[in-house]
């Protein structure tokens, strides 16, 4: 009876060992064969269908708020700065396609070269002293010395405001990602985890283009993201680094890239559980993923940003696109 009572326990641990371990597989380890190229030429992975747990809790606020103060001493910190990514809620999303990487200058040039859209022009920053002097106009990254020369064909592009990536989007094909796909894409499978690689601060090597030792060695400035250095004082051309569990690249750092959706403060309170698009109307579009110019706090999975729609736009920022899975 008690050899029949061990057999039955064992065999259940081995199910429920089994089962658990064909979960994480299933939503950690990217299916290399479910790969398409978009009509742009870009790889696109398949993001499978299914839930994810959004946002930030409000238990790990008083966490986040120690942390942020490690970091920047001088900082006033306050739950405020995170409470638009609560509450924690359950989010379906059907299947898409995203792109592997983030949209390249040689793209974007195909897309000027066939639309007549203007090239990339906005708000360029130059460094004097260690310190940061922002030029509101007329910045041309495509022509500027130490982006043209540094730069190259595949770099992600910047300086392009929402319209320009909307229209980008609809050119090749496809169309920007919702909030929620970008932060269920970024995740990679992993569950409850501040960054696409996990949680380990600093982050490990290869994890990503950040605001880092590599930026002040050109402008000597606090180093946002101690002890890490990933060769690049500016954007490193995109797959540079290492892939998150999905199978994509610099969904944290390089540069900050638009989602569709209008921002609104209070809307994880008010979001639909499946396929949410955010509000119908706004001033500014969702921003995510932090950049190698900004701050630490935007490199985490969970953080939202946002800015005007419109042109000029920064050298930071950039895109990728996604389009549905057909069945």
């Amino acid at each position: 009876m008690k050899f029949a009572i061990i057999v039955i326990i064992a065999v259940s641990i081995f199910l429920i060992i089994g089962i658990s371990i064909a979960q994480k597989d299933s939503q950690q380890t990217p299916n290399k064969s479910k790969e398409i190229i978009g009509k742009d030429g870009a790889k696109m992975v398949l993001i499978p269908a299914g839930e994810f747990q959004m946002g930030t809790d409000l238990a790990e606020i008083p966490g986040l708020i120690q942390w942020v103060k490690g970091l920047y001493p001088d900082a006033d910190v306050k739950a405020d700065w995170f409470k638009d990514e609560t509450p924690r809620h359950t989010v379906y999303l059907d299947a898409f396609y995203m792109d592997k990487y983030e949209v390249t200058n040689a793209q974007y040039r195909k897309f000027v070269q066939a639309t007549g859209r203007s090239e990339p022009e906005g708000i360029g920053v130059t460094i004097i002293n260690g310190v940061y002097f922002t030029r509101l106009s007329y910045f041309c990254p495509w022509s500027d010395k130490n982006y043209k020369d540094y730069k190259g064909d595949q770099q992600p592009v910047v300086c392009v405001s929402y319209e320009d990536a909307k229209a980008y989007a609809e050119w090749a094909g496809k169309r920007l990602p919702t909030e929620a796909e970008w932060e269920k894409a970024a995740r990679g499978g992993l569950v409850g985890k501040k960054y696409p690689w996990g949680d380990d601060w600093p982050p490990p090597s290869k994890a990503g283009n950040f605001p880092d030792e590599a930026l002040e060695r050109i402008a000597p400035i606090v180093t946002f993201v101690p002890s890490y250095n990933d060769g690049y004082p500016y954007t490193a051309p995109v797959g540079s680094f290492n892939p998150n569990g999905y199978g994509l690249y610099d969904m944290a750092g390089n540069v900050q890239e638009w989602c569709d959706d209008w921002y609104e403060k209070d809307y994880y309170g008010k979001s639909p559980k499946q396929n949410p698009k955010g509000f119908d109307s706004g001033e500014s579009r969702v921003l995510r993923g932090g950049s190698f110019l900004g701050n630490a706090v935007n490199l985490r999975t969970a953080n939202r940003t946002f800015n005007k729609p419109t042109p000029p736009q920064y050298i930071d920022l950039g895109f990728r696109c996604v389009a549905s899975a057909t069945p």
